[in-house]
């Protein structure tokens, strides 16, 4: 793997798409353990199910290998520098039915123009999609348009934007992006595939994750986790 091809395609096109970087067999085994967490909730029949601060509802530490990836955090410390911390860890189940999202870039690049301010030309965070099972252009494959994080600015509303690129590759397999690169999940046309995905972003050590909405690790949780994962996790809640 030439970790500095990749550093170049995520500064130019704003993300790259890695096939395998974990085995399938481990991505088969987070898949199982996220439904049998998801299907105790009160949204279990919503066709594009949101589970929010995964970590706070494993007790078997099983997402762990996730936000320790060295590849992944090597091209995270291209981007943002040293000392970064931990985002939200988020998991998105895509059930048949399911419609596209919107097209949308991460926190904090919203804030600049709801306040009349431009978008600076700075990466704030880092995100991924960890594709647990297979993805596919069926089956809701997050969609990212090329080169967007340069512009500077959030799409636009009601335009249906051409030539997306859909974030395709086998369960294991990881689409790292630019937290400005406008992106989506996308529809789930099929009868029977599921598409089972887990985000686990890195912001820059200066922001506050409380200021951005995101949903953070317990403290009790944070204390049991390895050193490396404690160190991305400076801000807590109590619990």
């Amino acid at each position: 793997m030439d970790i500095e091809q990749l550093k170049v395609q995520l500064d130019e096109y704003g993300f790259v798409i890695i096939h395998n970087l974990i085995p399938t067999n481990q991505a088969n085994h987070m898949t199982e353990r996220l439904m049998d967490i998801m299907n105790q909730h009160s949204d279990v029949n919503d066709l594009n199910q949101n589970l929010r601060g995964v970590f706070n509802y494993d007790d078997q530490d099983t997402f762990i290998p996730l936000v320790t990836n060295p590849v992944y955090l090597e091209l995270a410390a291209h981007m943002l520098g040293p000392d970064f911390q931990m985002a939200e860890v988020g998991a998105r189940w895509i059930k048949p039915g399911a419609e596209a999202q919107g097209l949308h870039a991460d926190v904090p690049v919203g804030w600049f123009p709801q306040s009349g301010l431009p978008i600076p030309d700075a990466c704030f965070m880092v995100n991924c999609i960890w594709m647990l099972t297979d993805f596919t252009l069926e089956n809701g494959a997050t969609q990212l348009m090329p080169f967007s994080h340069h512009s500077r600015r959030l799409p636009r509303r009601g335009v249906e934007y051409e030539h997306l690129v859909t974030a395709e590759g086998p369960a294991g397999s990881i689409v790292i992006f630019h937290g400005a690169i406008w992106h989506r999940g996308g529809a789930n046309v099929t009868s029977d595939k599921r598409r089972m995905g887990v985000s686990s972003g890195f912001h820059a050590s200066w922001m506050d994750p409380a200021a951005g909405g995101w949903y953070l690790m317990k403290r009790s949780v944070r204390d049991r986790m390895p050193t490396q994962v404690q160190r991305m996790n400076r801000h807590v809640v109590e619990g």
